[in-house]
């Protein structure tokens, strides 16, 4: 049973059990505008040539992530994928707190360029390539709902972006664990998961949100994350060794701390934060920049930072040097260009 109510002028929705249809009705025939009351405003007021409700650059981000995750919820194909849309939406609330009162059309490319400078003295040029390049994507759903005429983040150039040359050696890794080890609780956990992305090649993604189902007795079933809507589900099968069935065992063996009205912990989840859930990856990152600045303090030169995306690249360069498939992206290229941080490369003579 659906019910039929008004929700603003030349509005109306059907309210049913698991979802809300908005529709409108012009010369006599209604018109869909589907389940999202934001979108469903925007294409109304399209309809009737009305002002956009997309009056600041803030609005305008809302509105792009609204019809992404619609997108997504409806299978469509072109949406963002999962983890991108995470990110973008990480993207957008930086470039809000600069921008997001201005009106959108008030926005230029000369704002885009000096964001980018302005960014790059802060030491996150690469991040601000990202940011601008989901406010571009915001702006070409506007030009879409009628906010914009044209998309200003263009006609600029990028900050510089080189690939990483950080090598993390096996030894430092051991000795990375070693120490979180000792301080034992979630950072001993962020430092197991850093160690799987580095014995399976697999995405930190796909490693945080593993459920316990996902052991089999030939190995771990590991969904790709890069799978779009609509796309067919791909998993990689990760066969087992003697250090990651020890890596996973000590990872589950870890008790959090509780409080003591509240009941033993129970997670379906393979790396559980003390709530039974799956790290985030912001939350993720945050854990494990707290714990590599105890590690390795500013000002130590013996110890050198290292990122936990750097553990994929160690995965990769060391299957490459043993002549063995990593296996870890579609294009080769991709992983050769941004993964391969060999040193040298070991070249077999012709006679």
């Amino acid at each position: 049973m659906t019910e039929e109510v008004k929700i603003a002028p030349n509005l109306y929705a059907t309210v049913g059990k698991r979802r809300t249809t908005f529709y409108t009705r012009l010369g006599g025939k209604r018109i869909s505008l589907g389940h999202d009351e934001h979108r469903a405003k925007i294409k109304l007021a399209v309809l009737l040539e009305l002002p956009t409700a997309e009056t600041t650059i803030r609005a305008l981000c809302d509105g792009y992530l609204a019809e992404q995750r619609q997108m997504r919820a409806d299978g469509d194909g072109t949406a963002l994928g999962e983890n991108t849309l995470i990110d973008y939406e990480l993207c957008l609330k930086t470039v809000c707190k600069v921008f997001g009162d201005m009106h959108p059309r008030a926005f230029k490319p000369t704002d885009a360029a000096q964001y980018l400078k302005m960014r790059r003295k802060q030491g996150n040029g690469v991040r601000a390539n990202k940011e601008m390049s989901a406010l571009s994507s915001a702006f070409n759903y506007g030009m879409t709902s009628g906010a914009v005429e044209s998309n200003p983040c263009r006609g600029y150039k990028r900050n510089p972006e080189r690939p990483r040359q950080r090598k993390v050696a096996i030894a430092e890794l051991n000795d990375f664990l070693a120490f979180a080890k000792n301080k034992g609780g979630s950072s001993y956990l962020v430092a197991l998961i850093g160690c799987c992305v580095a014995l399976t090649g697999r995405r930190r993604g796909e490693i945080l949100r593993l459920p316990k189902t996902a052991m089999t007795e030939h190995g771990i079933n590991v969904k790709d994350n890069k799978t779009k809507a609509g796309e067919a589900e791909r998993f990689y099968l990760v066969e087992w060794s003697p250090t990651l069935r020890q890596v996973i065992t000590e990872a589950m063996s870890i008790k959090h701390r509780r409080a003591e009205n509240r009941p033993p912990l129970v997670s379906g989840f393979l790396f559980a934060n003390r709530d039974g859930q799956p790290y985030t990856d912001h939350g993720f990152k945050a854990l494990w920049q707290k714990l590599m600045r105890t590690y390795a303090p500013e000002g130590t030169k013996s110890i050198k930072w290292f990122r936990a995306h750097d553990l994929r690249a160690l995965y990769v360069s060391e299957m490459l040097e043993q002549k063995r498939e990593p296996n870890t992206h579609k294009n080769p290229q991709t992983m050769r260009t941004v993964y391969d941080r060999r040193k040298t490369i070991k070249v077999t003579p012709l006679a």
